[in-house]
């Protein structure tokens, strides 16, 4: 046992500064500064990893009032339209997971399907206001389980608006397509062109179309607030945008609750004949509102939601000046209602508004969590904000300038706060600068993207590339910090190969990295095989815990040295390091 705790003395004094992402806190004109010299995109870039992450700024944190989910899904563009679905650690804001191979991707959240949860978002070529693409349902171990589309609707694809999987295993996604139309009562032609909207419920196992609604079957364009010009789609080789659907819930009863952009209306579809069952909100409206017209004057809204068996209704309010509602200048703003549908009466049960006073024209989301707190995407606007029930902020977040109007790829579409366990199929990442082309003085940079459960991270080295499992090659364990972790060896070992495993909270090894060759800081084409970190004779797991918790009180500790140590970001300004905050291991509490 005494040389137990003699080895694990001197691998605890080459446990060096161990750094993490970027996150500024309450520093707006920094992060001004910052997106205005990286064409709009505040980012970093990592060197285990090709990943590209937005670097965010809190702008205020309440983290006692905070809804306990530990991630935040957003389906974003990282510049340069690199895009797809990204996972947030939602107590530090250090990416989890990007794959940013998409052109596009919308509506990235977790959904669950038979009893297991998955990652669905939806990905494709985006059009003006709609798209033609598909709806990717992952499992947790980042496997495509499904990819649909619509089907015999003239060859549209599947849209970006709407992906959801049912509690019957079902998916529904919104989709658009062109149809001749009468559109001579907007001015257009006899043999005018219509934007049709609607959605498809389908099989994803069989692709079989289960229900399929068109909202040209159930409304007029009478109902529109759409104008009838280019900018809703009059124009060659494209149709009149009347409806403009973009969001559909399907009920317990089997029936659908969609939302209309275009008609400022939200509708309950029956499930049986598609005819509406009853209207709120838009010319057709059929409540009475107990709010002094705050509960239906919503317009250009988003993401309609049930709340509360259908008693409550939850939406993104826009708030589009095109519908005539706004007494004054339009307030965009998060919206919850109480309906009842046997009186027909409406009323507001709570306003959220952005804490800046912004607007968005387009785009947003809405998201009650289980606590009663509320997630909102602002859309156009590159914000998400979280809110107690009672409409007091307790998160607001910035991944670009605010109160510019639309910056094409900072958008917020929809934000959502979840559970999620990632085990990803692949390997964790490595890269290391090796100045004595061995460990020592190196720096190791440590990644796994997807991986939601490691606590911290051992690297072994050897001389020899196939032996290099086992306590006897452990030099220094640390902390996982944020996304990528890097690591100072120091000068107590001079070997040619490392590797690192990926330990859990109980010091199992979870996955681990390619063998590394420090003569030229590539990988060698064989895994490092690390099957244990720990001496035969070391207690149990308890005691590896244990273990785990001084290395890491020594690792913080040694955290304030790390702004010695640079790390390759897109600094292209001379902005002082001094001004920026890293994530270290003890969170920075700002109330």
């Amino acid at each position: 046992m005494a040389s137990f705790r003699r080895a694990l003395a001197s691998v605890l004094a080459l446990a060096g500064p161990s750094l993490a992402d970027l996150v500024l806190y309450n520093q707006a004109n920094e992060f001004t500064t910052l997106a205005e010299a990286s064409k709009g995109f505040a980012h970093q870039t990592f060197r285990s990893s090709d990943i590209v992450a937005p670097i965010l700024n809190v702008n205020s944190i309440n983290r006692h009032g905070l809804d306990d989910a530990p991630y935040i899904f957003l389906g974003t563009v990282y510049g340069q339209m690199r895009a797809g679905p990204m996972i947030l650690d939602a107590r530090d804001f250090s990416l989890v997971y990007a794959d940013q191979h998409y052109d596009n991707s919308y509506c990235s959240n977790v959904q669950m399907f038979n009893g297991s949860r998955h990652l669905v978002f939806w990905e494709g070529i985006h059009n003006r206001g709609h798209a033609n693409g598909y709806g990717l349902v992952y499992d947790e171990n980042y496997n495509l389980v499904f990819n649909v589309t619509a089907q015999g609707l003239g060859g549209a694809l599947a849209d970006m608006h709407e992906v959801q999987l049912t509690p019957s295993g079902t998916i529904i996604f919104s989709a658009y397509w062109t149809i001749p139309y009468d559109c001579t009562i907007m001015g257009g032609q006899a043999d005018a062109m219509l934007m049709d909207s609607g959605f498809q419920e389908v099989d994803p196992v069989t692709n079989k179309i289960l229900f399929q609604w068109a909202a040209s079957q159930y409304f007029s364009l009478e109902d529109t607030h759409a104008r009838y010009t280019e900018g809703f789609g009059v124009k060659e080789g494209s149709g009149f945008d009347f409806f403009h659907i973009n969001s559909v819930q399907k009920t317990d009863d089997g029936n659908y609750l969609i939302s209309s952009r275009h008609t400022s209306t939200i509708a309950l579809i029956d499930g049986t004949n598609g005819h509406p069952i009853w209207i709120l909100g838009g010319r057709r409206n059929q409540f009475r509102d107990l709010s002094g017209g705050r509960a239906t004057n919503f317009g250009w809204q988003h993401d309609a939601r049930f709340y509360k068996n259908q008693s409550h209704i939850t939406m993104f309010d826009n708030h589009g000046e095109h519908t005539g509602y706004c007494d004054g200048p339009c307030r965009t703003r998060g919206l919850h209602l109480a309906i009842n549908t046997t009186d027909m009466t409406v009323r507001v049960v709570q306003e959220y508004y952005h804490p800046s006073g912004i607007d968005s024209g387009a785009m947003g989301g809405i998201q009650t969590l289980e606590s009663g707190n509320v997630i909102v995407g602002w859309g156009y606007t590159p914000s998400f904000v979280e809110y107690a029930p009672n409409g007091t902020v307790v998160m607001s977040v910035q991944r670009g300038k605010l109160g510019e109007g639309f910056q094409a790829d900072m958008f917020a579409y929809r934000a959502h706060k979840g559970n999620w366990t990632g085990r990803p199929s692949w390997l964790p990442s490595a890269a290391v600068d090796a100045p004595h082309r061995t460990t020592e003085n190196a720096t190791v940079y440590l990644s796994w993207n997807g991986a939601t459960d490691i606590a911290s991270w051992a690297v072994l080295a050897s001389p020899y590339a196939n032996r290099l499992s086992g306590f006897e090659n452990l030099v220094a364990l640390a902390n996982k910090t944020g996304f990528e972790t890097q690591i100072f060896l120091g000068n107590r070992s001079s070997h040619r190969y490392m590797g690192a495993a990926a330990l859990d909270k109980n010091g199992a090894i979870m996955g681990s990295t390619f063998v590394i060759d420090m003569h030229n800081g590539q990988p060698v084409l064989m895994p490092s095989g690390i099957a244990s970190v720990w001496p035969e004779s070391e207690p149990m797991i308890s005691n590896k815990f244990g273990i785990l918790m001084i290395v890491g009180c020594i690792v913080s500790m040694s955290l304030f040295m790390g702004r010695f140590f640079s790390r390759r970001l897109h600094w292209t300004t001379n902005y002082e390091t001094t001004k920026y905050e890293r994530i270290e291991s003890e969170e920075r509490r700002i109330e």
